[in-house]
């Protein structure tokens, strides 16, 4: 059975096709909805069984953002091999998530949150941003902010997304946003919660629509019966990893990159 987090994800491509605005942004034409929410339960693994999501390259995107890598090695070093599209001719990175994670204005992000989490769980500014509109990187967040809320010793999170790769890049976000919230909880010593993704201009790209119909009926073939299992092993926010079980997706789609 495909999971509830897939169910939303089938229905939003869905509507998209069938619905949404043409819009030529600099990338190239798409078809787009604008605001929309996704919710994730974190007794799922979020990953789509329509066609394989590489869920490593995820993972070890999130390990070199909280290691603050900035070269296509360092993100590679850490299983990610798909950031060399936005590196500059020496292989650096202009990588904003990383870099306003471990230093906006001078603020570490994640160690501040992991204090207030810890220290003051009823606050309301558990709020880690990604915007920076004085950037000048080649490739800035699609992801505004993430905010927190603990409720009887659980860690709720938002994820506020400003621009959303329906085919390529939610796919892969619903993984990343469960996971860090996990990693989030794990560090402050609560159980993870519900992850509300809140979702800005929903695109599907032009070059992306012939593949919907090959995704959706994939989907409602309902071929894979057993839903993936996960195992996480965490030391700190900078030393973790993770290994997902019985994970037997269709075969993967492939999809253009937009750079």
């Amino acid at each position: 059975m495909i999971s509830n987090a897939e169910r939303q994800y089938m229905a939003l491509v869905q509507e998209i096709k069938e619905i949404g605005a043409l819009k030529k942004p600099t990338k190239g034409a798409t078809l787009s909805v604008f605001h929309r929410t996704l919710t994730i339960r974190p007794d799922e693994v979020p990953l789509l069984q329509g066609r394989r999501i590489y869920w490593k390259g995820i993972l070890g995107e999130l390990k070199a953002f909280m290691a603050n890598e900035d070269t296509v090695k360092g993100f590679e070093k850490h299983g990610c091999n798909f950031w060399g599209a936005w590196a500059n001719d020496d292989g650096s990175l202009d990588v904003d998530y990383a870099r306003l994670l471990h230093d906006f204005n001078g603020v570490n992000q994640l160690s501040r949150l992991i204090g207030s989490l810890s220290l003051t769980p009823h606050s309301r500014k558990h709020v880690i941003s990604l915007w920076d509109p004085s950037s000048k990187a080649l490739q800035v967040p699609c992801v505004l902010n993430y905010q927190w809320y603990v409720e009887d010793g659980t860690l709720h999170m938002i994820w506020n997304q400003r621009s959303v790769d329906v085919m390529i890049g939610l796919a892969s976000d619903m993984f990343s946003a469960w996971l860090l919230n996990k990693l989030m909880a794990e560090a402050v010593g609560l159980k993870a919660g519900m992850v509300y993704m809140d979702l800005g201009d929903c695109h599907i790209y032009a070059e992306h629509l012939p593949f919907v119909k090959t995704y959706i009926d994939n989907v409602w073939d309902d071929i894979v019966m057993e839903r993936p299992g996960y195992k996480l092993t965490f030391d700190s926010i900078y030393n973790f990893d993770l290994e997902v079980t019985n994970y037997n997706p269709v075969e993967p789609i492939k999809f253009e990159l937009k750079v």
